[in-house]
């Protein structure tokens, strides 16, 4: 009697060690899986990080860069003005130097 119930007993601790092994599986395939999800989620954070500082570089270039072509447009612009100012004078000058010869050649006639 004794030997049947402990038989019992370790078919019984045996099905219930199976049922814990498998469920041990589980979790550890569980650990397993949350690890690799965890790493590509690290590596897809690096990637995106990774990813914002080229473009946050890419406008501070585009930033300096614009700086830089509107100071060339100022400049421009004011050489411009200068030049329109420049040719105004001369022709100021011209017509003051036609004058000029004009009436000296009415004096000389």
């Amino acid at each position: 009697m004794e030997l049947s119930e402990a038989r019992n007993k370790l078919r019984y601790l045996d099905k219930e060690n199976k049922s814990y092994r498998r469920e041990n599986n589980s979790l550890l395939n569980d650990k397993d899986r949350i690890a690799r999800e965890k790493m590509e989620a690290i590596s897809e954070k690096q990637i995106t990080t990774d990813g914002v500082n080229a473009l946050t570089r890419e406008i501070e270039y585009l930033r300096k860069q614009v700086d830089s072509e509107k100071n060339s447009i100022v400049n421009l612009i004011r050489d411009r003005d200068m030049m329109k100012k420049n040719i105004i004078k001369a022709d100021e000058d011209n017509n003051k130097n036609k004058e000029d010869i004009h009436k000296q050649k009415n004096e000389i006639d």
